[in-house]
């Protein structure tokens, strides 16, 4: 692919759509989509400059993109992130998405999410961020470790671009 990776923009169909969500969390700009009308799918793709991801093969032939072979959601990520890199996945130097809303997130102070958040969670996590449209609250939980810790063992770039997303 000639883009580069920070001015990616997929569009995930119906087959992917958990690894849509985490490729928001992640820091890419990821539209998921519910239709299966191909030719809705093209003109979508043609307006937003994005790239399909999906795991049809059908589509992929119809329309283009990046077709995913794998079943678990984790492994769906590995394969794409090798596809764009050439076998060296890295995450994109952006800030974290909502997985839900797409939206950039930002900083939430602490004393906000008293009673939104578990009570473990609020006495154990400094640093929050918070969805500017939907208002979700998100921290990094285990599940943004296991990521960073994938990239990590996998001897690839993580730096400081994992952390600053939250």
């Amino acid at each position: 692919m000639s883009k580069q990776q920070d001015e990616l923009k997929f569009l995930c169909d119906l087959t992917v759509v958990k690894l849509g969500k985490k490729l928001r969390i992640l820091g890419f700009d990821t539209e998921i989509i519910k239709t299966v009308n191909q030719q809705a799918i093209k003109e979508l793709l043609k307006h937003t400059n994005r790239t399909l991801v999906t795991k049809s093969k059908e589509l992929v032939k119809a329309c283009g993109g990046i077709l995913i072979t794998k079943n678990r959601t984790s492994e769906q990520l590995e394969e794409l992130l090798m596809i764009l890199n050439n076998t060296n996945p890295q995450l994109p130097n952006t800030p974290a998405r909502c997985a839900y809303c797409n939206e950039v997130l930002v900083d939430c102070p602490k004393e906000e999410v008293i009673g939104k958040v578990p009570i473990y969670v609020f006495e154990t996590i400094e640093h929050f961020k918070r969805c500017p449209k939907c208002g979700k609250i998100y921290w990094r939980g285990t599940h943004v470790v296991r990521h960073l810790e994938f990239f990590s063992s996998q001897g690839k770039e993580t730096d400081t671009r994992g952390d600053n997303k939250w």
